[in-house]
């Protein structure tokens, strides 16, 4: 079966998002031996054993971090999906971003990222989160009175969203204010790491007067690996990469009843042409 070439097969970490969205665009499992052959025929020589020794380390590295159930069955020679995509589009949608990034139709496919996350994000802190962010029509004084805090003043229009793409609160239900709040920014794009600084904190605190400090959040559709983890989120603050972006989804969103069709219809032409590459 023709399928796309992988994109620098001289990267672990790129031959296993491949390895991920080939089995699951296929439908099927794939040995290392047949991988050998495709990294063959994508960089024209053959991988040394020790490199696919390393790819099958990062997967079982990713089953073991992505827990049970890990959306593949991993053995010594194979790896198969543990089940079909549709049954979790979030995933697929997170490892076509991993690979391909945000190139195509960027705000649509952005804004899908944001939705997808903003679930991700809610059901972790099991509050409530509202997608904030150009052009979005939410003000920051209704943010305010919906978190129960106190409104200063709203943005600068030039300033846009001022980096945040999803706030996020978990209340205890009196409706006062002083409760856990992020402030999450969202990157589907491969520059995701240079937008990790992108929440001007201080400036938020001359919008909302907030009655316990938010703490900042981001997420992105990428696996961090162990040598930049500390680094990253030094910078991010909590990090929903995919792997806590797949421990945190469920397949029913009555608050966005389309999010699970969408994903479906974005995923399902950029599977095509994989296969048919």
């Amino acid at each position: 079966m023709p399928t796309k070439l992988i994109e620098n097969p001289d990267s672990i970490a790129n031959v296993a998002d491949w390895v991920e969205f080939y089995i699951f665009a296929v439908t099927e499992s794939i040995s290392k031996a047949e991988l050998s052959s495709y990294i063959e025929d994508s960089s024209g020589s053959e991988p040394d054993q020790s490199f696919l020794d390393d790819v099958w380390l990062e997967l079982e590295r990713r089953s073991f971090l992505y827990g049970t159930p890990s959306p593949f069955i991993l053995n010594a020679r194979e790896i198969s999906p543990s089940f079909d995509w549709t049954d979790s589009p979030e995933h697929l949608t997170c490892l076509i971003l991993s690979i391909d990034g945000n190139s195509v139709d960027s705000v649509k496919t952005g804004k899908l990222f944001e939705r997808l996350s903003c679930k991700a994000v809610n059901n972790y802190f099991s509050g409530n989160s509202i997608i904030y962010g150009h052009p979005s029509k939410q003000t920051i004084r209704s943010i305010a009175s919906q978190m129960s805090e106190t409104f200063i003043s709203e943005p600068n229009s030039n300033f846009k969203d001022r980096g945040v793409d999803i706030i996020c609160w978990k209340p205890f239900g009196d409706n006062r204010k002083s409760q856990i709040t992020a402030l999450i920014q969202c990157a589907a794009g491969l520059n995701w790491d240079q937008k990790l600084l992108g929440i001007p904190y201080k400036a938020w605190t001359h919008y909302i007067h907030w009655g316990a400090d938010p703490i900042k959040g981001f997420t992105a559709p990428i696996i961090i690996n162990d040598k930049r983890y500390s680094d990253v989120v030094t910078d991010a603050g909590i990090m929903f990469d995919r792997i806590r972006i797949y421990r945190n989804i469920q397949y029913d969103y009555p608050e966005d009843g389309t999010l699970i069709s969408d994903l479906i219809d974005w995923c399902q032409p950029k599977i095509d042409t994989f296969i048919n590459s």
